[in-house]
């Protein structure tokens, strides 16, 4: 199955959506239970935009289907605008799909998943500014972006850190970059505020976007049922296979793509400590990560000079999703 998205055929995404829907089918066709409360804790900006959506599984889980192939496609844009795999090629979103479906929770719309929407969007811009003398709208971009997913999903706050941090990592970042940046953050929290305050609800947007958004609620491992306990063992697992390949990345890149991966690096240590501080009892939150995982997934499978071995792993990681979903 690999190979047919081992090219960079634009007829390849048809063969991606096929990819998307198999994995979501059993959520679309009610086969997979909604977990509930998806919609707790997300922006007061998800639920008055697609709350509508998250009452009705069927919908809400067709919904998740295009978003995750749209996200799929702009990874697999940033892979292939910034050459960060020696061929062009499919993985990157092959990688994305599957690991953004692959526990039952991730198959339904959620802040979460609307949130890691906006991460792909900003390292586009983010990863521009790259050695360029003038470069204020790629940096009010990169935080505006950002600050726009808080709205929806509070925790991508967190994703602003690695993103202020990325600039210093690509070139010279001045102070008057800087207050950019700043603004970049500020002006979609002020236009939501002032939605809101027109709307006569300006403490209701507060308290979700702050209060209730970031509350601190920390994750426990214990005490679950086994579903669940296995649903943060394959996240847990994933996550170690992305450590494990370390060496694997930066194997003969060029500095700048070193660069980029780095900053993969950030946004995926960034996410996972929002992920374990707000996350709790939710495994959706992990799906910050899951763009940095696909990335890091993209680089491994590739690297394994055994075709069949990179296929037999593939397959093991679908048995596995499969499994999770009708347990």
């Amino acid at each position: 199955m690999l190979a047919l998205f081992r090219n960079n055929q634009t007829t390849t995404s048809l063969e991606l959506a096929l990819y998307v829907v198999i994995l979501h089918l059993p959520a679309m066709v009610g086969w997979v239970p909604m977990p509930e409360g998806l919609s707790s804790r997300g922006g007061l900006l998800f639920g008055d935009v697609l709350g509508w959506a998250i009452t009705n599984p069927k919908l809400s889980a067709l919904a998740a289907t295009a978003l995750v192939f749209g996200q799929a496609v702009l990874l697999n844009l940033l892979a292939d605008r910034y050459r960060m795999m020696d061929d062009r090629n499919w993985i990157p979103g092959l990688m994305y799909a599957l690991v953004a479906s692959s526990i039952p929770d991730f198959q339904f719309l959620s802040p979460a998943l609307l949130g890691a929407t906006f991460i792909p969007i900003a390292l586009l811009r983010l990863y521009g500014v790259y050695k360029q003398n003038l470069a204020f709208g790629a940096i009010f971009d990169t935080a505006f972006w950002l600050s726009l997913g808080c709205l929806f999903h509070p925790p991508v706050a967190w994703c602003l850190v690695p993103a202020f941090m990325g600039f210093f990592n690509l070139r010279s970042f001045s102070a008057r970059e800087q207050v950019i940046f700043m603004t970049g953050i500020f002006v979609p929290v002020f236009l939501g505020f002032t939605l809101y305050f027109w709307l006569d609800q300006p403490g209701a947007f507060w308290v979700s976007q702050f209060r209730e958004g970031l509350a601190i609620n920390w994750f426990s491992f214990s005490g679950h049922a086994l579903a669940t306990q296995l649903k943060f063992g394959l996240v847990a697992a994933m996550l170690l296979v992305v450590v494990l390949g370390f060496n694997v990345y930066y194997f003969k890149k060029l500095i700048q793509v070193q660069k980029y991966i780095t900053i993969l690096f950030w946004f995926l240590l960034a996410n996972l400590v929002a992920a374990l501080i707000h996350g709790g009892l939710r495994p959706e939150y992990f799906l910050l990560l899951m763009p940095s995982v696909a990335m890091f997934f993209a680089y491994a499978f590739l690297s394994l000079r055994n075709a069949i071995m990179a296929e037999v792993l593939h397959l093991v990681l679908l048995a596995a999703v499969f499994y999770l979903m009708f347990m």
